[in-house]
């Protein structure tokens, strides 16, 4: 739902840099967790959870999670349903051992009257974690540039070369970045970086070749 190619991300984002008054254009990243892909659509009448775009199967411990505690995310939803008809959470299912599995949001998709979608970063209290590398971009910097820029950080933020390959088989560690704009009324757009291991081969093969 959420990964831009190179190309839609370079051309959302010079699109909006041309309407950026701001000092800075300021990216936000956080790190991606390993799993299953989570996506929760509410609308003010119904909540449905889907698990890489099929229903959550019924003894998924998702469902357990939110009927401990979904109503907190419907409470501070209820507001922007009032406003718009749809409103979806993007996240992923992280699971490390029986004992250590969460649902950990990043994205939200606010649909409204029209149809028409808005992709911000999730900022309901509701198990928000908040993102710990930021990135400025003078309002000049065009969309490769950025794109470049937010690839080679994701790739250095994960890169885990240094480590064993028998460490690496016995825990789940970040497979990527999400990276949100500050300034959202300008239509920056989001930009998911994934996988680790990966980005820091193709870095690598076109440090190489260049």
């Amino acid at each position: 739902m959420l990964n831009k190619t190179r190309i839609d991300f370079i051309g959302e984002f010079d699109k909006a840099r041309k309407r950026y008054s701001g000092p800075l254009m300021i990216y936000t990243g956080r790190l991606l967790a390993p799993g299953d892909e989570v996506e929760v659509m509410m609308t003010s009448e119904s909540l449905s959870i889907t698990i890489n775009d099929l229903p959550a199967p019924s003894d998924h411990p998702i469902h357990d999670l939110f009927e401990r505690e979904g109503f907190i995310l419907r409470e501070e939803v209820s507001d922007d349903l009032s406003r718009f008809r749809e409103i979806r959470v993007w996240g992923r299912w992280y699971v490390d051992g029986p004992d250590d599995q969460f649902f950990e949001p990043y994205i939200t998709c606010k649909t409204d009257a029209n149809g028409s979608r808005n992709y911000v970063r999730y900022v309901y209290d509701w198990i928000l974690r908040v993102g710990r590398h930021s990135i400025e971009f003078e309002p000049t910097t065009e969309g490769e540039t950025a794109y470049g820029t937010l690839r080679a950080w994701s790739a250095q933020l994960t890169d885990y070369s240094h480590l064993s390959p028998r460490f690496l088989e016995t825990v789940n560690l970040p497979t990527g970045l999400v990276w949100f704009p500050q300034d959202e009324g300008y239509g920056l757009p989001i930009l998911v970086m994934e996988h680790a291991m990966d980005l820091i081969r193709a870095l690598k093969a076109e440090q190489e070749t260049a």
